[in-house]
């Protein structure tokens, strides 16, 4: 990679945002294409979020991702939002155009298509979590066609639809259906929170076919080695990774993203 004075820069947004594989990924998208621009992660503290994101588009940055806990507050920092941030109440994708900051929502749409290109159906799925992952996540099926159950320890957090209460009974009949649960908490990021997730997610209550993901993407979660274990179908977050990746990257230049290289940069690194 070579960078000069000429070439255009794109960032993601995070604090932390050391872990993040956007660099890696869009870097090796902007070569395949031969494209003159380089990306590169930005640790913005939240309340700084707002001034961050306007000055890197008076910068001329070419557009920006968002990452935890920067998805909610980056709309404050738009000036107009597309109906998919709108809907999941998140932005997690910044496009810089005539002069305004448009906020986007590329999770719900890239976890699709991540089920897709992994051959997973989704008629009846279980969403685990109130947050925004899971806001978008929920928004994502819905459009796909399933019915989807989301169970949440704060069910009123889920203020976006009519959340059930981490309770055993209602995991059980939610599970007893689903072929699809999604962990969307922040569980496998804590190591002593995971240990506690997993051991009370009923698993055995799952139908065999059954597919359990995770939005993880840095490493390997508890609960797909306990859902391995069991013999279901696992996914983790490095399609949803890829594919979200992979809008933003067509809303920022407009040509199609060339998903094998970022999936292979994403694998190799």
């Amino acid at each position: 990679m070579t960078v000069s004075a000429r070439s255009r820069v794109g960032a993601v947004l995070g604090w932390p945002v050391e872990h993040s594989r956007s660099p890696v990924m869009h870097n090796a998208a902007f070569a395949a294409c031969g494209i003159d621009a380089v990306f590169v992660a930005l640790a913005v503290p939240p309340q700084r979020a707002v001034e961050a994101i306007k000055g890197i588009a008076a910068a001329g940055f070419l557009g920006a991702s968002v990452t935890v806990p920067l998805k909610e507050v980056a709309a404050a920092a738009c000036d107009r939002l597309d109906p998919s941030a709108e809907r999941t109440g998140a932005v997690n994708c910044l496009v810089f155009a005539s002069g305004e900051v448009i906020g986007h929502n590329t999770d719900a749409g890239g976890y699709v298509d991540a089920l897709r290109e992994a051959g997973v159906t989704a008629t009846r799925a279980v969403v685990l979590g109130a947050g925004g992952a899971a806001r978008a996540v929920h928004a994502g099926l819905i459009d796909a066609g399933a019915s989807v159950t989301v169970i949440a320890r704060r069910p009123a957090a889920a203020a976006w639809t009519a959340a059930r209460p981490w309770e055993r009974a209602a995991l059980v009949d939610a599970f007893s259906t689903a072929d699809l649960v999604v962990d969307c908490t922040s569980s496998a990021l804590d190591p002593a929170a995971e240990t506690d997730l997993v051991a009370g997610l009923p698993l055995d209550a799952l139908p065999a076919n059954a597919t359990v993901s995770a939005l993880v993407y840095h490493r390997r979660p508890a609960l797909l080695d306990r859902a391995t274990a069991r013999g279901l179908r696992t996914l983790d977050g490095a399609g949803m990774l890829v594919h979200q990746g992979a809008r933003a990257f067509t809303l920022w230049l407009g040509v199609p993203a060339p998903v094998d290289a970022m999936r292979a940069a994403l694998r190799d690194h």
